[in-house]
């Protein structure tokens, strides 16, 4: 099939080039050769033309000079039909001296030819005007006979420019177009990377040379090939290994960062832990403190009883202490008990990620009773401004991990090194969303940290318990889990201001692996 077609495209080239080589000699010399006959005849029509009726000129004159000296019409009238007997005659007119009509000559259907020769003689007599010839001869005769001249030439032109051309048809056909068609055949066959097809040529000419320097490229692109084949499958081995160890390496850079998540939870959930145990020791501490006195006061009064000797004033003052104590301990162990409450709620939903409807302001309150612990040995202050209570029905346990990532990096990189400073967390209920704003009035950070801050590992505490990957959990669970956005505000001495966005209502189908 592919032989047919290629057989079929040579054909059609031969074609083309033939008749590229046909329209390229027949028709300059077709125009040319009718251009120049006819120039050269339309001169000839004219100068022929010229001479033809002077000569019928000369003989009216001659011919009418008796009539009109002798003033009979009628013989002029003969000798005029005579001279009109010319096909290319188209008016005669003749005038007396006195300039009037005295005998004409027109054809039939006579109308005045632009181009016509138009001649006027006087008819002299001893040197004296007689009359006056007005003749008009027409160009068309001669230039009908001009013109079957023309076509007897052309016709002798065009036979003797075929046959030369057939002769240089086959001529071109055979050392010119067949060496073409065997060098393309040639080339078709190395570009299919056929390198045993030989490129040859009958005739030793320039397309023997090209066909033998076209047989030493196909042994040098054979060879060529070959080595680069071998350089190839080299290559592909090549790069199917070091693919196969960069899949395993993307594999363990995975399950690594994975690990790190986990572990970052993990530490901030530890950190947590240990703030939150380190503030219940107060309440505890002063509960057994206050424990302690209460039983020795009751057991001064047992032992003043048995003995029989308690009198009013003891009693009371006994039953006073007791209950000064007793007091204490409620209030220590309620301090106790409403941080245990809201770590227990903490702890819980970020253990469990739990989908849930919670209000807004008591879900803040219980963050700002478990983070007071972090500030009270630092300079700097945590406030909470709360807007109008709403629903969410979304991800507490993730939304507490964001809020409290962002505060512990404020606090961390933020407030760092500074005397004294803030961090405030402004909440602003919207129509269909609510926005969480934590502010601090520390360090900022130029633009180049702020493009990175969510990159995962990037971080400004390399080597100072930095793990880099705090504020990308952050930027992670914000767009994922809670169906949400964040935005960054910082400038170098002037603070941050990052701003969480989220629905009233989290997306549903959250994916597992997300949470």
């Amino acid at each position: 099939m592919t032989d047919k077609k290629s057989t079929r495209r040579n054909n059609r080239l031969r074609w083309f080039l033939s008749s590229v080589v046909v329209a390229s000699i027949i028709i300059p010399a077709l125009l040319v050769g009718s251009f120049q006959i006819a120039i050269r005849f339309q001169s000839e029509i004219i100068q022929r033309s010229q001479d033809d009726a002077l000569a019928l000129v000369e003989v009216l004159k001659e011919g009418l000079n008796p009539p009109l000296w002798s003033f009979i019409p009628e013989n002029a009238q003969d000798l005029v039909n005579g001279v009109s007997l010319n096909a290319s005659v188209n008016r005669i007119t003749v005038y007396d001296a006195q300039g009037s009509l005295f005998v004409e000559f027109k054809k039939e259907d006579y109308r005045p030819e632009p181009d016509a020769l138009k001649l006027a003689e006087d008819i002299l007599r001893d040197n004296t005007v007689i009359g006056t010839i007005d003749l008009e001869y027409s160009l068309e005769p001669g230039r009908k006979i001009a013109w079957d001249d023309t076509k007897k030439i052309l016709f002798i032109t065009l036979t003797q420019v075929l046959f030369s051309l057939t002769v240089i048809l086959y001529v071109i056909d055979r050392r010119v177009t067949k060496p073409l068609m065997r060098l393309k055949s040639g080339a078709h066959a190395v570009s299919l990377n056929n390198f045993d097809t030989a490129i040859w040529s009958e005739h030793p000419d320039e397309f023997s040379d090209l066909a033998s320097e076209l047989n030493d490229m196909r042994i040098a692109l054979k060879g060529s090939f070959e080595s680069l084949e071998d350089h190839v499958k080299q290559r592909t081995e090549d790069l199917t290994r070091v693919n196969d160890e960069l899949v395993d390496t993307v594999d363990h850079l995975k399950n690594a960062q994975e690990s790190l998540v986990e572990t970052e939870k993990l530490a901030a959930l530890g950190a947590l832990v240990a703030g939150v145990s380190h503030e219940l020791n107060t309440p505890i501490g002063n509960g057994r403190l206050m424990s302690s006195s209460v039983h020795a006061t009751a057991a001064l009064l047992k032992s003043t009883f048995d003995q029989g000797e308690m009198t009013k004033g003891q009693l009371a003052q006994g039953l006073d202490e007791i209950l000064e104590g007793t007091a204490l301990i409620e209030a220590n162990l309620l301090k106790a008990n409403n941080l245990v409450h809201s770590f227990k709620q903490i702890a819980v939903d970020r253990t469990n990620d739990m989908r849930r409807q919670f209000g807004i302001n008591d879900f803040m309150l219980e963050i700002d009773s478990t983070m007071q612990h972090a500030f009270k040995s630092t300079p700097h202050q945590l406030q909470v401004e709360l807007g109008v209570d709403v629903e969410l029905d979304s991800f507490p346990g993730v939304l507490s991990q964001v809020v409290l990532n962002l505060i512990n990096n404020a606090l961390m990189h933020g407030l760092d090194g500074q005397d004294a400073g803030y961090v405030r967390i402004n909440v602003t209920p919207l129509e269909q969303r609510i926005e969480i704003e934590v502010v601090d009035d520390g360090l900022g950070m130029d633009d180049k940290v702020r493009k990175r801050i969510f990159d995962p590992f990037f971080t400004t505490k390399l080597g100072k318990g930095g793990s880099g990957l705090g504020m990308h959990i952050v930027h992670n669970l914000t767009t994922g889990p809670l169906g949400g956005l964040i935005t960054v505000r910082s400038m170098p001495g002037q603070g941050t201001s990052v701003t969480v966005s989220i629905p009233l209502n989290a997306p549903q189908d959250v994916p597992q692996e997300s949470l």
